[in-house]
């Protein structure tokens, strides 16, 4: 059994040192037993035996009564045990609250009912990668149900009156996030290019990667296609549950809020008011600079993909595949042979490269003892930050947007537990002014600084404070600076040479990133009030080794400016250094391999890979025609490459190249 301390450590100092923090609740006689059996199976669990623990228990509501979390922010969850194998849970739903459509990537499932009616429906997947109810049924008082690894569901509290919904769940191993699929909206028709038959002198287009570049690919193909075009047949390959979301989408926390205002993000860069204009159908409240949640985000990707392909040409097919590619090897007669990481082999004419964001770099991949219980890699796995209660103390490694995220969630419940922030500068990032500013057009300052022959990044970053410095005087703002340079990042970019590019990635980039990438102010608000509260702090420190046990994890630091190393003491630490930022270690497998077979080139800085100008793969100098690469993969050419005013306007380009040769 678990009992957190809920402590941190941080230094000698008073003014330092944490408000001490209730211990959680001790469980009874019946939950230790049942934590017990499990401990004395680790290595021999499944869904069987787990059920016939559960079934064997005469557990009740009133058994685990100090863990029932009624909370506003969707269904409570308070962990009892964790260790490596399993966790064991209770889950608490008021009236109304359910899970949404999921899975358990893999995990193993199984509950018992101890107070109200549990309503689940199962779902099968539909070829366009949403899912339709299949069966309903009802769980009563004492039921146990138990998922080996496969089943989609949801589970719901459809009482109409005040009953609660109380369940104990098993997940072996410990479940870090619900994958959350995509249900059918009642009335809805599946676009016909899925699932059709592609026609035998059909163009074949393989999609690697669902979120935001490969959606808006293939909306772009479906968009521009003509009547009387050569058939095309669209192989999609992507590991999420649903298309267009992608990792930054995909939140279920309606706390995670867009960082660019509604006006700017539109899909299409013809249209610059579609989203906008969606927002507006949904919710006349939304503004051109209204900061809307990202799950909304991925909804309205997710409807302007399907808008797209349902009004195209005819002569279109897709075929989605929920499921990675290994690895992408050349045809000896032209054109590309995939194979899936089960084995299943697929041919295409043409590959587009669309495989977002790196998993994030591991700060203690070389420093790490000691069971992992108590850390968390994933900072996006949702679930896993949701068994965190709220009196646990918490490091964050790392003060960038994915630790604001992560604020965001942690924030949901009211907390008592302290919050530690570190990274090697403690920047965080700036905030939106709170009204849309006119960004400040850096042609006039910028051309001496590129003119000057090599550009250095020490100039630059003297040109853009005295520019930060004559708009304070002119009662402007240092953001309208920072704005005005977004049209020429590229050119800049290009402009330093390789040892100055290394330069600014070594010193530089983490300003530059906090004062580029910021806050919605409401969120900025959210983050003020935290660090008011005295529950949010923040340190400049290098994590040097961490050891995780049962109850926490040790971490040995050095506070920049020491020279003696400290060790501190936390419930919980999460990962939260961000996309990984370089190395080829953080690359798919597939763009690895590719790169290995010589038909992509890294570039110095392990960015991503060598692209012509409408993101055509180059190797020595030599486009490959039939290797197209959209959004981070262009980073050593584009720097920016991240956000959707870039991302659209490449995934119009590679349509076009795709659609070239076809046009009249």
């Amino acid at each position: 059994m678990v009992r957190s301390p809920g402590a941190m450590r941080l230094s000698p100092t008073p003014e330092e040192a944490p408000m001490p923090q209730p211990e959680p609740p001790w469980p009874g006689d019946r939950v230790a037993d049942i934590v017990a059996q499990l401990r004395a199976l680790e290595g021999r669990l499944s869904a069987e035996r787990i059920a016939d623990i559960l079934s064997r228990s005469p557990l009740s509501a009133d058994d685990v009564s100090p863990f029932i979390a009624r909370t506003r922010f969707g269904y409570g969850r308070r962990r009892i045990a964790r260790t490596e194998e399993f966790e064991v849970l209770v889950m608490t739903w008021l009236p109304g609250q359910r899970t949404g459509a999921h899975d358990h990537a893999g995990a193993i499932s199984v509950f018992k009912i101890l107070a109200g009616q549990a309503h689940e429906t199962r779902f099968v997947h539909r070829a366009d990668s949403l899912v339709e109810p299949l069966v309903a049924r009802e769980f009563r008082v004492g039921e146990v149900g138990s998922d080996a690894g496969e089943l989609i569901h949801e589970v719901r509290n459809d009482t109409g009156n005040d009953d609660l919904l109380v369940s104990l769940h098993v997940y072996s191993p410990p479940l870090p996030e619900l994958r959350r699929f995509a249900a059918v909206r009642p009335g809805s028709v599946m676009p016909r290019p899925f699932g059709g038959t592609p026609a035998p002198d059909a163009q074949v287009v393989a999609i690697i990667g669902g979120g935001y570049s490969g959606a808006m690919v293939a909306a772009q193909l479906a968009r521009r296609r003509l009547a009387d075009a050569r058939p095309l047949h669209i192989l999609w390959f992507d590991r999420q549950t649903s298309l267009a979301e992608g990792a930054a989408y995909r939140t279920p926390d309606a706390s995670h809020l867009l960082n660019v205002p509604a006006a700017n993000m539109s899909a299409w860069p013809d249209r610059p008011s579609d989203f906008l204009d969606w927002c507006a159908r949904r919710d006349p409240a939304v503004t051109p600079y209204s900061f809307t949640d990202r799950r909304t985000y991925g909804e309205y990707l997710r409807e302007t993909l399907f808008e797209a392909l349902a009004d195209s040409a005819a002569g279109l097919s897709v075929e989605f595949h929920r499921g990675e590619v290994d690895s992408i090897e050349r045809r000896a007669a032209g054109g590309w042979q995939l194979r899936r990481a089960d084995g299943c082999l697929f041919d295409a004419d043409l590959v587009v490269l669309a495989t977002g964001h790196r998993p994030p770099d591991d700060p203690l991949a070389h420093g790490w003892s000691g069971t992992g219980a108590r850390y968390i890699r994933d900072p996006w796995a949702a679930l896993a930050l949701a068994s965190i209660a709220p009196h646990e103390s918490v490091c964050l490694l790392g003060t960038g947007l994915t630790a604001i995220d992560v604020l965001q969630s942690l924030s949901q419940t009211p907390r008592t537990g302290p919050v530690l922030a570190l990274s090697r500068r403690g920047l965080m990032p700036s905030t939106h002014a709170p009204a849309p500013l006119r960004p400040l057009d850096a042609q006039n300052w910028l051309e001496p600084v590129l003119a000057a022959g090599t550009t250095r990044v020490r100039a630059l970053t003297r040109a853009i404070r005295a520019q930060v410095r004559r708009a304070t005087v002119q009662g402007l703002d240092w953001r309208q600076v920072v704005d005005g340079l977004r049209p020429h990042t590229a050119r800049v970019w290009r402009a330093l040479p390789a040892v100055e590019r290394h330069r600014f990635l070594r010193h530089a980039r983490a300003f530059w990133e906090a004062a580029r990438h910021r806050m919605a102010p409401a969120v900025a608000d959210n983050v003020r009030a935290f660090a008011q509260s005295g529950l949010l702090r923040k340190i400049s420190a290098r994590v040097l080794r961490g050891r995780g046990d049962g109850d926490g994890v040790t971490l040995t630091i050095c506070r920049r400016g020491a020279v003696a190393p400290e060790e501190l003491r936390f419930d919980w630490i999460i990962n939260c250094t961000g996309p990984g930022a370089g190395g080829r270690a953080g690359l798919p497998s597939v763009v690895t391999r590719l790169i290995e077979a010589g038909h992509l080139e890294a570039d110095p800085l392990h960015l991503g890979v060598r692209t012509t100008a409408d993101g055509v793969a180059l190797v020595k100098g030599e486009p490959i025609e039939d290797l197209i690469t959209v959004g981070t993969l262009r980073k050593p050419d584009l720097w920016e490459s991240t956000a959707v005013p870039e991302l659209r306007v490449q995934a119009a380009a590679a349509a076009e190249r795709i659609l070239g040769g076809e046009r009249h």
